[in-house]
């Protein structure tokens, strides 16, 4: 059984909506980092599943804890960052 939270159905109406997008939305956040693996990998620059690095420039000093890049000059979003999932 669920804890109930005291909430309305209308709210958990709201939380099962949210639930759903969240859900799509990581799956293709998955896909696309699958996507940028292979084609990283098929041009020979990155072939290290465990590695962390940027998919939008050569930067290689993404700290996935931290949730943000090390490198000054990278500038790019953490989901830009193979390790952000």
């Amino acid at each position: 059984m669920e804890p109930d939270y005291d909430v309305t159905e209308e709210q958990k109406k709201a939380y099962e909506a949210n639930e759903a997008d969240f859900t799509g939305l990581e799956k293709r956040i998955r896909d696309f980092d699958e996507t940028a693996s292979a084609r990283l990998a098929a041009s020979a620059r990155r072939f290290d599943p465990d590695a962390q690095y940027c998919y939008r420039c050569p930067c290689d000093q993404y700290e996935g804890i931290q949730s943000r890049c090390a490198r000054d000059t990278c500038g790019h979003s953490r989901t830009s960052h193979h390790g952000f999932i």
